[in-house]
């Protein structure tokens, strides 16, 4: 079972000779970083003082098409109706994801094919209630309280519609810096996206509003290290990266995720985009 938070992400950040093996890889791209400049991305913890700046002003109307901001505000309202029990697992308990799913308007999950693998749905049956629990503890949104899940004063203050921009960003943030993106997945390769991310950011943010396959996206933004460079199988990199990257930005509204041939061939590779709310919520100033 992988913990929903990431280990120390510094240890990771200051390895030098992945700076090093980094700044020779982005020198290869049409972005040009000094050692400086890749330095600050691998310390940027997301928070407005590195290269990547995450706005908390969009409207409530401006995030309405996105899956994690208006579904995290349904799971908010539901605990302030009345506090949900936790398991002796400390998850969110059968009835409790019953009012989810219907609740929770997700794009490409269908709560009846959920239904149809698992007559009982359990929080770890539905990964939106496992995802949305998970970072918004780590948030500092929701806590335990003597066996169930309530809502803390700073996840009161940002159910208000008009905070929407700070909550979509706090949840941003915890995502791609707290919580661990491999907790959804089974993928035997560890984590090595989270110590990059503003890098990540910074390419795609580089990026024409082109469909690209995932495996394109990680060989331009990401550092040629050696979990990805010689890899178990061939197709485990890109596969982990379309489950802890490309995933996670679908989910926020910042990539769009469409099918390579018409006839939604299952062979072909999925593709994406960056959306106009990509741009508009992530902007970058880099040093």
């Amino acid at each position: 079972m992988r913990h929903a938070g990431l280990p120390n992400r510094n240890a990771a950040q200051k390895d030098a000779q992945a700076r090093q093996i980094g700044f020779r890889h982005v020198m290869t791209h049409s972005v040009q970083l000094t050692p400086r400049q890749l330095s600050a991305f691998l310390d940027d913890d997301l928070d407005g003082t590195g290269p990547c700046r995450v706005r908390e002003d969009l409207a409530l109307d401006d995030l309405a098409g996105t899956d994690v901001l208006p579904n995290a505000r349904i799971l908010l309202a539901e605990l302030e109706r009345g506090r949900a029990k936790l398991t002796g697992k400390g998850r969110l308990n059968r009835e409790f994801v019953a009012i989810l799913m219907e609740r929770f308007q997700w794009r490409d999950l269908d709560p009846a094919g959920v239904r149809a693998v698992s007559k009982v749905v359990n929080e770890g049956d539905f990964p939106p209630a496992r995802y949305l629990h998970a970072v918004l503890k780590l948030s500092g949104l929701v806590r335990r309280d003597k066996g169930y899940l309530v809502t803390t004063r700073k996840g009161r203050d940002l159910l208000a519609e008009e905070q929407a921009g700070r909550l979509q960003a706090t949840l941003f943030r915890t995502t791609f810096v707290r919580y661990n993106p491999a907790y959804l997945d089974a993928f035997d390769m560890p984590e090595v996206f989270a110590p990059q991310i503003s890098l990540i950011l910074f390419l795609i943010g580089q990026f024409r509003a082109e469909w690209r396959p995932a495996e394109a996206i990680l060989r331009s933004t990401t550092l040629p290290i050696r979990e990805l460079t010689e890899p178990s199988h061939p197709r485990l990199p890109p596969a982990a990266f379309s489950a802890r990257v490309l995933r996670y930005l679908h989910w926020f509204g910042l990539m769009e995720e469409g099918q390579g041939v018409a006839n939604q061939d299952w062979g072909q590779p999925r593709l994406y985009r960056k959306t106009a709310l990509y741009d508009r919520m992530l902007r970058f100033a880099v040093p």
